[in-house]
């Protein structure tokens, strides 16, 4: 009886194992081989008794009803857009989890085309990356804290943009931070 008890708990160790060891592969992959894509920032106060110093991202292109949103609108998007998002949220027309559509300027730095429930077509400039979405309209996608080494909040005080690593089936990875002139940080 004990030895099938310890042969059970062996297995789901080494299944926890295997799970976690390709949770971090794919991760090291995205960063490795995904495409760089920055994000206009919007951040918040970067402190937390617990964890240290940190930067909470509010990235521009997740809050329509930012002012920094309007700035990261593509010319394919309306003007009504902070009704449409609102109204296809209320009729479910966006599912909890989706893809934002974002087109890559020269540079990298990513403006909002649209946001769908399955990726679709592209052009060579876009690029689509999950989110989900638990808070109304305003949508998440994943690498919303920075952590950096105690007493260099000041050093991340000038961040403008989030750097993230996108792979194809639009998971990303947050790598950085850089400041308005898209230097990194």
């Amino acid at each position: 009886m004990t030895s099938k008890k310890n042969l059970v708990i062996i297995a789901v160790l080494v299944l926890i194992g295997v799970f976690f060891i390709r949770a971090v592969s794919q991760k090291e992959n995205t960063i490795e081989q995904g495409q760089l894509v920055l994000l206009e920032l919007a951040p918040v106060d970067p402190r937390s008794l617990m964890q240290g110093d940190y930067m909470t991202l509010n990235y521009a292109i997740s809050t329509p009803t930012s002012t920094v949103f309007s700035d990261s609108l593509s010319t394919d998007f309306t003007s009504n857009i902070e009704r449409e998002v609102e109204d296809a949220v209320e009729k479910s027309k966006l599912h909890k989890r989706g893809y934002v559509l974002l087109s890559l300027d020269k540079n990298n730095v990513g403006h909002l085309v649209k946001m769908q429930n399955e990726m679709g077509e592209k052009a060579a400039n876009q690029i689509y990356i999950k989110y989900f979405n638990y808070e109304g309209w305003r949508f998440n996608i994943g690498a919303e804290s920075f952590f950096f080494q105690e007493g260099e909040a000041e050093k991340y005080e000038a961040a403008k943009y989030g750097a993230l690593r996108v792979d194809d089936k639009g998971n990303s990875v947050l790598v950085g931070m850089y400041d308005e002139k898209l230097k990194p940080i």
